[in-house]
């Protein structure tokens, strides 16, 4: 994994995360609103406008990478910053239908394909695309798989395929969110792995 200059990370020990991203029991989350799966998915699939802060790490057989993450969804927009544990920003992203605008160093970098945007910059694959319904812990394709808690009936694992890749997804905590009358249960530490590729996110706020 190479970081070029340009976005050249804070250097972090992963243990700085682990209290955030150890593997736990998924939450005893009321079956009421989780146990229908079906309905589930299509209530989070249809949400479309969100936020998360939190913690992101890189992780492969040579380096461990962790920042800072903000990621605000708005339909077609999307707005997603990374920044060092001291608030430098390294990498700070803008997306608005199929433009997407890298900015780095005061420089900006922009492509209508965002995943060979990030791999040109940062030499990481990067699941753009799909990682905004895994976050949720949602299928992104029709035929991605799930394991689930047997209590709760959440996600407990997803495997998928995306850009050439098998990716698997695991959710070990889940958070309760509001939204209007209805209660959703959105996933606060996940962990994804393709090959020599770990990322880990702990998401302290979700905003929808």
């Amino acid at each position: 994994m190479y970081f070029p200059n340009k976005l050249s990370f804070l250097f972090i020990s992963f243990i700085l995360l682990t209290g955030c991203i150890s593997t736990q029991p998924v939450n005893d989350i009321d079956k009421a609103f989780s146990s229908d799966i079906k309905k589930r998915e299509v209530s989070l699939a249809k949400l479309n406008v969100w936020e998360i802060k939190g913690k992101i790490a890189f992780i492969n057989s040579t380096e461990r990478k962790s920042a800072s993450i903000y990621w605000k969804k708005s339909k077609n927009k999307q707005q997603l910053n990374l920044t060092t544990y001291l608030g430098i920003n390294v990498l700070k992203l803008t997306s608005n239908e199929n433009l997407h605008t890298i900015e780095v160093d005061g420089e900006e970098y922009q492509s209508n394909n965002l995943d060979s945007l990030i791999e040109s910059l940062t030499d990481i694959t990067f699941p753009t695309e799909a990682l905004k319904y895994w976050i949720k812990a949602i299928p992104y394709n029709e035929n991605d798989t799930f394991t689930f808690d047997p209590n709760s009936k959440l996600p407990l694992t997803l495997s998928s395929h995306y850009n050439s890749h098998d990716w698997t997804i695991q959710y070990s905590s889940y958070q309760r969110i509001q939204q209007d009358k209805l209660t959703l249960a959105l996933p606060n530490k996940i962990k994804v792995t393709s090959a020599d590729l770990t990322i880990n996110i702990a998401i302290n706020n979700w905003a929808i």
